[in-house]
C-alpha cells in the first residue's frame, strides 16, 4: 500500500438542524434531497447523517437521508421516555420506527433544563459533523437551543454551514 493511498473508506458527517414547523414539507424535502446529492457529488466518500428526530424538519431530514442511502446516527436531547413527552402520544410510535432505522442512538444525559438538553444535542450535532445543513427562516431562536443558536455555534467554530431558506427553499 502506498503512503498516500488508504484502503479505508472516507466518511463525512452531515449534521442537521431545523424548525419544527414546516409550511411546505414537499418543497423542503426536495431542497434537502438536492443538498445531500450535491454534497455527495462534491465530496466523494460515504456520508453519514447526524440529527435528532424532533417533529418537523428533523424527521424530514432523516427520511431524505435514509432514502438517499446514508447511514443515520441519532442524537436525542433526553432519554427516550422523557423525549416522548414532547410528542403527542399518537406520533410517538412513528418516532420509534424512525429510531429503529438509526445505526446508532446517542442520548445527551446532561443535567439542566429541557432547553439546555436541546441546546446540548444541537452542540453535539455540530461537534460531530463535518458540515451542518440547516432549514432556517433567518430569525433568532424561539427558545434556547433553537436553529439560530446552533447555526451561530457552527459558524463560531468555522464549521461549513449550508442553509436552506425555510420560506423559499433556496
Amino acid at each position: 500500500m502506498s503512503a498516500g493511498a488508504s484502503q479505508l473508506p472516507l466518511f463525512h458527517v452531515v449534521g442537521f438542524t431545523g424548525h419544527r414547523q414546516l409550511a411546505e414539507a414537499p418543497q423542503a424535502a426536495a431542497a434537502i434531497r438536492e443538498v445531500l446529492a450535491q454534497l455527495g457529488r462534491e465530496l466523494p466518500g460515504n456520508w453519514v447523517a447526524l440529527s435528532s428526530v424532533a417533529a418537523g424538519s428533523d424527521q424530514l431530514f432523516v427520511r431524505e437521508a435514509r432514502a438517499a442511502g446514508l447511514a443515520w446516527h441519532a442524537i436525542l436531547p433526553l432519554p427516550r421516555a422523557e423525549f416522548a413527552k414532547d410528542f403527542p402520544p399518537e406520533e410517538w410510535p412513528g418516532v420509534e420506527t424512525l429510531l429503529g432505522a438509526a445505526e446508532h442512538v446517542r442520548v445527551i444525559n446532561e443535567n439542566g433544563t429541557r432547553e439546555d438538553a436541546y441546546l446540548d444535542a444541537g452542540i453535539e450535532t455540530v461537534n460531530d459533523s463535518d458540515v451542518l445543513l440547516a432549514l432556517w427562516d433567518g430569525q433568532p431562536a424561539r427558545g434556547r437551543g433553537g436553529t439560530a443558536d446552533i447555526i451561530a455555534y457552527a459558524r463560531d467554530l468555522g464549521r461549513p454551514v449550508v442553509v436552506i431558506d425555510a420560506a423559499t427553499h433556496a
